[in-house]
């Protein structure tokens, strides 16, 4: 009976002192969580002194609320978290931070280089220490790093998250002085980070860009179009007319689509026969982009492809006009690519009702600079069925791209009894004999 009693008196003297550990963990880790003093943090320490959070908490505060900051004690907090949670790669992490803001550098890596031990495969560690060996100036080191810091940013996902790359490109490209060569050797050989690379170089140097792009594969088509989309904008802007027609070309292939006429037509989808590549990736229509349709809305004007009524084909496109329009209309256009120097012929086919005279015209502008070369050709008024236009125009020596826009003035002025409808058909922009 002695030995029971004395027993059931060690099972409730424990049961009573672990009571007390899980309650005196449980008030400091709330005082952590919901103080925001440093009267909290020291309360909290001293109702949990062993709680890995609650040390490294106080460590936190010491580092970076207080001015000036107490590294030393931060470190003296954040080595007791080590030790009471000595697996957890998260404290060495902190305490790493604390050595490198004390200039402690050899500790601050040994730190780091724990973590990066405890947790070989998350993204946080190895980035940290990645981003550490840069600033001490251990570059080689750094570089492998940051690759593995990218193979392992993705997760699950087994591919490297976009952020990630992009953040790591510009990281050790501001620390190796844009060395383009050095953000090769960072990059991961999977080709969702070598796309990632050329978006990365694309707004640095297009030429790069361009170069990595052309050795690249398409085999992640999400991340490959997305850099196509990219590379059309850049060049466009840039007025690199036959590297945007090259990546359009890309652009097509991935799609498979077709998009070089063979009877000497530079024009794409004359006929309007397919739907414009804006209507499935509308950022190809604002800007207009490519060497495609664009048919943008307009409050007074609809424009669309028409079935019941064409000239060849099953499609023309169809404008229908208000009685009257707030603003010009020039939403419908494309990029045409040209040499300079040269003789061309534009022909298209017309079909009008109730249609004002000089109510629309088809333009023909240089794509890059519009005031250096503009040609118009006025479309036909009244009512008629279809019937050919054509105008011959030579491409000033600097031009390489055309915009052909359908345009027509603002206000212009229709009885309210009438509306102005116009069907347009079989473009052609050809080399003249």
């Amino acid at each position: 009976m002695t030995k029971r009693a004395l027993l059931l008196i060690a099972v409730l003297a424990l049961a009573v002192w672990v009571g007390k550990f899980v309650v005196y963990n449980f008030v400091g880790a709330a005082l952590i969580a919901y103080g925001q003093t440093e009267e909290s943090r020291d309360a909290a320490v001293s109702f949990a002194p062993t709680h890995a959070e609650v040390l490294a908490a106080r460590g936190r505060f010491q580092l970076y609320r207080v001015t000036p900051p107490r590294a030393t004690e931060a470190i003296d907090d954040l080595k007791r978290a080590v030790v009471a949670s000595p697996r957890d790669y998260r404290f060495w992490l902190e305490l790493g931070r604390a050595y490198e803001s004390n200039g402690e550098q050899a500790r601050a890596e040994q730190s780091f280089q724990r973590a990066t031990e405890l947790a070989p495969k998350y993204f946080e560690p190895r980035w940290t220490l990645a981003n550490f060996r840069l600033r001490a100036g251990q570059v080689e080191p750094a570089l492998g790093d940051f690759k593995l810091a990218m193979m392992l940013s993705g997760g699950s996902a087994q591919r490297p998250d976009q952020m990630a790359a992009l953040n790591a490109y510009d990281t050790v490209a501001h620390g190796a002085g844009n060395d383009f060569d050095v953000l090769r050797r960072v990059a991961p050989d999977d080709s969702v980070s070598q796309t990632y690379l050329a978006s990365y170089l694309a707004n640095h140097s297009l030429d790069a860009a361009l170069n990595l792009w052309r050795r690249l594969p398409s085999d992640e088509p999400e991340t490959y179009r997305s850099l196509l989309f990219q590379l059309l904008d850049l060049t466009q802007r840039a007025g690199r007319f036959d590297d945007e027609r090259e990546v359009w070309r890309r652009l097509l292939k991935l799609e498979g689509a077709g998009g070089v006429n063979d009877d000497g037509n530079l024009m794409t989808n004359p006929g309007f026969e397919q739907a414009p590549w804006g209507e499935k990736y509308p950022l190809l229509s604002d800007p207009p982009t490519g060497f495609d349709w664009t048919l943008r809305p307009h409050p007074e004007v609809r424009a669309r492809r028409d079935d019941s009524d064409h000239h060849t084909g099953a499609y023309a496109l169809h404008l229908t006009f208000a009685a009257s329009m707030r603003s010009e209309f020039r939403e419908v256009s494309q990029l045409i690519s040209v040499e300079p120097s040269r003789s061309y012929r534009l022909r298209y086919f017309v079909k009008t009702a109730l249609m004002p005279s000089s109510a629309a015209f088809i333009e023909i502008s240089d794509a890059a600079q519009p005031g250096r070369f503009i040609r118009r050709s006025v479309v036909p008024g009244g009512t008629s069925d279809w019937q050919e236009v054509a105008l011959d125009f030579i491409t000033p020596a600097a031009t390489h791209a055309l915009r052909l826009t359908i345009r027509s003035p603002q206000l212009v002025e229709f009885s309210s009894s009438q509306i102005g409808e116009l069907w347009l058909d079989d473009f052609r922009v050809e080399k003249a004999e």
